[in-house]
């Protein structure tokens, strides 16, 4: 089995992580280890560790196209490798998506019977995140329901099986929140085979960091574009939404091209397309609209607010539920035999 293995570190000033958060495995497929230019997902969140000012060593056990249930045996042996050097992760993120309800119950079951075992075995004791992806361009209009549905069957079997902490981390809702952008939302997608762009790498990692509260969200944004190269590949025209006139090939040259960008283009090094993916076209960092950045956070910020006002309903309709409730019967006592009443006069 071919596993991609890598590690990836991003040192600060000495500066610790306000949460259990500096040693990191991940855990996936291609939605982790890209996008490469970024060094995956991975690479991406130690790099916004960093410009946050914390420390972190972010490691991966990944394989194209496998889900968690293909990936233990090599993640297994990989964290008790990792253990007789002495190597000891606090989070293990799992990469998860929605799946059909057989690939639900497959992945329920391998996270009850084999990640948390192993995981409530380590010394270390690790938080768990679920690191949820998306699923398609042209979602259908119950994807959001689908993915909160899976992500809560997820963490209730892990809860079950004895995990304590288990954080979830919404890509996959954060992607949704973007799509009525029409500038932004195209520039998410690497290639038509809906692998994610440089620009879904930096927002994932966003993701990641707010949901481990590693920021609040002070000068997110900005510190998001400037982890962006200059330009990145993305997917045809037309794929994540209506072809724009004027979209420029990947390799196209311009005119107006910063020299940046050409020379970005021109490396061989570079993360090209190979011959299984369409070659694609190329977004570059100045055609996106004014502080991006700052629409990338409030992805994040608007889908936590989708779902405190969807606890706040249900807690509302509780509440109704109950006032709805004929109220119970108090029983009369009695004194010598008779039942004691009381009179109110006004």
């Amino acid at each position: 089995m071919g596993t991609d293995i890598g590690d990836v570190h991003a040192a600060a000033s000495g500066t610790s992580i306000p949460t259990r958060c500096g040693s990191l495995v991940f855990v996936g497929n291609s939605h982790t280890y890209q996008p490469k230019e970024l060094g995956g997902v991975p690479g991406a969140f130690a790099r916004l560790a960093a410009s946050c000012g914390h420390s972190v060593s972010a490691e991966s056990v990944t394989q194209g196209g496998a889900n968690l249930s293909d990936l233990w045996e090599e993640f297994e042996s990989y964290m008790q490798r990792r253990g007789t050097e002495g190597v000891a992760f606090d989070t293990v993120v799992l990469q998860v998506g929605k799946g059909s309800a057989e690939e639900r119950f497959i992945i329920g079951e391998v996270l009850r019977h084999r990640y948390c075992p192993l995981l409530l075995s380590l010394a270390s004791n690790p938080q768990v995140v679920l690191y949820q992806t998306w699923s398609t361009a042209w979602p259908e209009p119950t994807e959001g329901e689908e993915l909160t549905a899976t992500l809560e069957e997820y963490r209730s079997v892990m809860l079950a099986a004895g995990m304590t902490e288990v954080v979830l981390a919404r890509a996959g809702h954060a992607f949704l929140h973007l799509k009525a952008d029409n500038r932004i939302y195209p520039a998410l997608w690497k290639d038509d085979m809906g692998h994610g762009s440089a620009l879904a790498g930096v927002l994932v990692a966003a993701v990641l960091a707010l949901a481990l509260k590693l920021t609040k969200g002070e000068r997110l944004g900005r510190i998001l574009e400037a982890l962006l190269p200059s330009a990145w590949r993305t997917a045809s025209p037309g794929f994540a939404g209506a072809a724009e006139f004027g979209q420029k090939a990947w390799r196209e040259d311009g005119k107006g091209a910063p020299a940046a960008v050409m020379n970005l283009l021109n490396d061989p090094e570079e993360d090209l397309p190979i011959s299984k993916y369409p070659p694609g076209m190329r977004t570059e960092r100045r055609d996106l609209p004014f502080e991006f950045g700052c629409s990338i956070v409030m992805s994040w910020l608007r889908q936590q607010l989708d779902r405190w006002k969807s606890l706040w309903l249900l807690t509302c309709l509780e509440l109704v539920r109950e006032a709805m409730q004929p109220p119970l019967a108090q029983p009369q006592k009695h004194v010598g035999g008779k039942s004691a009443r009381r009179s109110w006069r006004s």
